[in-house]
């Protein structure tokens, strides 16, 4: 049986993008970029642009909305969003749109995706976890806090994206202002790193071999220091890698 495999395409405020799948069969999941920067870093992972059967969109921001129209109508691929986030105005010029209900888990090929309601300040936010047969994968990015249902949802997970958006002191101590401080940090804005950390802590991870650090703000977060806040987790049987903005990361299988 094939393995389920996925890589971030790049990470961060000026974009995100991943894609999951299988084979020949792949789903997008966001794209904050261009459909040229988008096709640019397709190519750099040998992705053949018709392989990919689906785009998933986890919310409006433009970090992760702004090219999927384009690269949609321009392959004929199908969208899939909330119903929240379908009444975006830019979602009006997809040709292909779907709207799934974000209880219901639901298909695409052989991966079976479990949308997830996220806190965050946009429509309907979901984030997905992803299985095909006994692998699963989720990805957990663009929240403000971890809700109860979230970590349920995510405890049996083998991989996990998550966010490691910012760490307070250098946000609170930075150069944005006052009410952009209150959004990131706020119950509907991002994961810090003590809120991470805490998940990986307490969320009952027990089958988790492999994380990813997502969603780094260049402006108010160090790499250095969430590789060692992660490090001092002591998870011995789990890789760890950082996705950064420009490059993310290269194919993984599980």
């Amino acid at each position: 049986m094939s393995q389920l495999k996925f890589t971030s395409l790049g990470s961060g405020s000026k974009g995100n993008a991943t894609v999951v799948g299988y084979d020949e069969a792949l789903i997008l999941i966001d794209s904050g970029f261009s459909c040229k920067l988008l096709e640019t870093r397709l190519a750099e992972r040998a992705i053949d642009c018709q392989h990919i059967k689906a785009i998933l969109v986890t919310h409006e921001h433009s970090d992760h909305f702004n090219g999927v129209p384009t690269f949609s109508n321009r392959y004929g691929i199908p969208v899939w969003m909330s119903h929240g986030t379908s009444l975006n105005q830019k979602a009006e010029k997809i040709k292909a749109l779907n709207v799934f209900n974000s209880h219901s888990s639901f298909q695409i090929e052989q991966l079976e995706v479990q949308p997830v309601l996220v806190p965050h300040d946009s429509r309907e936010a979901c984030q997905f976890v992803i299985r095909k047969g006994s692998s699963c994968l989720g990805i957990l990015t663009d929240l403000g806090h971890i809700t109860p249902f979230v970590s349920q949802q995510y405890k049996d997970c083998q991989a996990l994206l998550l966010e490691f958006n910012h760490d307070i002191q250098m946000l609170m101590s930075g150069r944005y202002p006052p009410a952009l401080k209150a959004r990131v940090s706020g119950s509907l804005g991002h994961l810090s790193n003590d809120q991470a950390i805490d998940f990986l802590k307490n969320g009952q991870l027990d089958s988790l071999k492999f994380l990813a650090a997502m969603h780094l703000s260049e402006e108010n977060n160090c790499r250095h220091s969430v590789l060692d806040q992660i490090n001092g987790l002591s998870l011995d049987s789990v890789e760890v890698t950082i996705a950064c903005q420009e490059n993310g990361f290269d194919w993984v299988s599980i």
